[in-house]
């Protein structure tokens, strides 16, 4: 009798003292894995190029069709910028616009004298096949449809705009190119890029000193040209 008392005792105390050290338990805090933070690249696949280039002309003599003897300056050098997209490692298109002639004309008949200047440049859209790259060198083909937009200013006592033919003060006409070049990467993110360009606009209106009328209309041109390309990673 004595030693069930105590251990109905004994239980009684277990009892006790599991109740309160679980009442002071506290469970513990589970804290859920943080979501992975996923950088975002900001501008992957674009590129800024940036050109100069050198146009191959004949220039021309005498204006006018013989009509008059004049001194003319003719600008071959042109120079340009734009942004571009890598679609695919073998393709990619970009935008562009450039500066691409300057023609200027005087005129001097005694008592008489006058000058014209007529400024050209471009806007196209090129895009271009990539045909693999050997040693970080990438060649490439490509083709590309925009405008030529001709500006023409007349100074002086004799308008040139007044003659048979005579062009307009501004003009603006489609215009296509023809591309091939290579691409040779520096670094990771820069190209030294050096191409050919055939442009051709078949109905652009410009100035031009060896024409009847001092106008030609349509032309085509052969252009060299040396740039860098940045790639936006």
């Amino acid at each position: 009798m004595m030693l069930t008392t105590r251990l109905i005792a004994i239980a009684a105390f277990l009892c006790a003292g599991g109740t309160a050290f679980a009442a002071d338990y506290d469970p513990p805090i589970i804290i859920d894995d943080a979501p992975e933070v996923v950088p975002v690249e900001v501008g992957s696949g674009w590129y800024l190029r940036g050109d100069v280039g050198y146009t191959i002309s004949n220039g021309s003599d005498n204006g006018g069709g013989g009509a008059f003897d004049f001194d003319e300056d003719h600008t071959s050098v042109f120079g340009g910028g734009g942004i571009g997209y890598h679609f695919t490692d073998y393709f990619r298109a970009d935008i562009t616009g450039a500066f691409l002639q300057q023609e200027e004309a005087r005129l001097d008949l005694g008592d008489l004298r006058g000058s014209i200047k007529s400024t050209m440049s471009y806007g196209m859209a090129t895009g271009y096949v990539d045909l693999g790259t050997v040693v970080g060198v990438t060649p490439y083909i490509g083709a590309g449809a925009g405008f030529i937009y001709s500006h023409n200013t007349n100074s002086g006592d004799v308008a040139f705009a007044d003659f048979p033919g005579a062009y307009p003060d501004d003009d603006f006409a489609f215009a296509y190119t023809l591309n091939a070049g290579f691409a040779y990467r520096m670094t990771e993110n820069l190209s030294l890029d050096v191409g050919y360009q055939y442009l051709n606009s078949p109905d652009a209106k410009h100035f031009s000193a060896s024409s009847d009328g001092y106008v030609d209309e349509g032309f085509d041109m052969h252009q060299v040209k040396v740039g860098l390309r940045y790639d936006l990673w």
